[in-house]
């Protein structure tokens, strides 16, 4: 297969060459990722500025380039620049740290993911639960053993958002988004600047969601959509009058 990797933790993130090494051995990768952190960035777009494209030295085994934009930027870019490599797949992390239950809704992971999902593209989001200390050499053992299956479950429909343990994992479950809450604090840095830092709180929405199969040491697995449209309420809403 031809395939896209992209991340939201830069160019020069461990994350993102374990996961192009690994797929470089038995497919053709091209790494195109921003040149810094774009964590929590989620579907933002650079508009009306200047993209720089620049290409970096990885990897004796494939290209990679940087670009001063977006997670999802990167993702419209290759397929707008990158044609000839007509890819079959787009594959997003190694993040550093979960993409779990609410956090797929800030996430520059699974957003570039679903770009690619607008492009008729399927599309896996890989991300190491640890937010320090990441594994990701167990990671990378993880997924080579479940790879195959995943591309068996990809469709352009969706995303798959696959969270990885930072050890040796139980199992693999197939689970719906959860909620994860943190205790966001806002320390002042300076008079009138602030920084949002936080940990992840106990709470768990359901014991069957993925926040709760990952706390146990699973790697979750959940399909996800860029519809957002709540269906029921569109029926309960047919006939209304305005």
């Amino acid at each position: 297969m031809n395939v896209l990797v992209v991340n939201d933790d830069g160019i020069f993130s461990e994350g993102i060459k374990a996961l192009a090494d690994f797929l470089s051995k038995e497919h053709n990768v091209l790494v195109l990722a921003p040149d810094g952190n774009r964590s929590a960035f989620s579907h933002s777009l650079s508009i009306y500025k200047d993209i720089i494209l620049k290409e970096e030295k990885i990897s004796d085994n494939y290209k990679a380039f940087s670009l001063s934009g977006t997670p999802a930027d990167c993702v419209k870019f290759a397929l707008h620049e990158f044609k000839e490599y007509n890819f079959d797949l787009v594959c997003t992390g190694i993040n550093k740290g979960h993409n779990l239950g609410s956090d797929t809704v800030y996430s520059g992971t699974i957003s570039a993911g679903l770009e690619g999902n607008f492009f008729g593209l399927k599309s896996i989001a890989f991300s190491n639960v640890a937010h320090s200390g990441c594994d990701f050499s167990q990671n990378v053992k993880t997924v080579s053993k479940i790879f195959e299956q995943l591309v068996k479950l990809t469709s352009t429909e969706y995303t798959l958002n696959v969270n990885l343990p930072n050890c040796e994992e139980k199992g693999v479950k197939i689970a719906p988004l959860g909620i994860q809450l943190y205790t966001d604090n806002y320390q002042k840095v300076r008079e009138g600047v602030y920084q949002l830092v936080g940990e992840p709180t106990s709470y768990l929405s359901s014991d069957c969601c993925d926040v709760a199969y990952s706390r146990q040491g699973y790697v979750t697995v959940t399909p996800i959509l860029y519809d957002k449209t709540d269906y029921k309420m569109i029926e309960k809403f047919k006939d209304f009058k305005f």
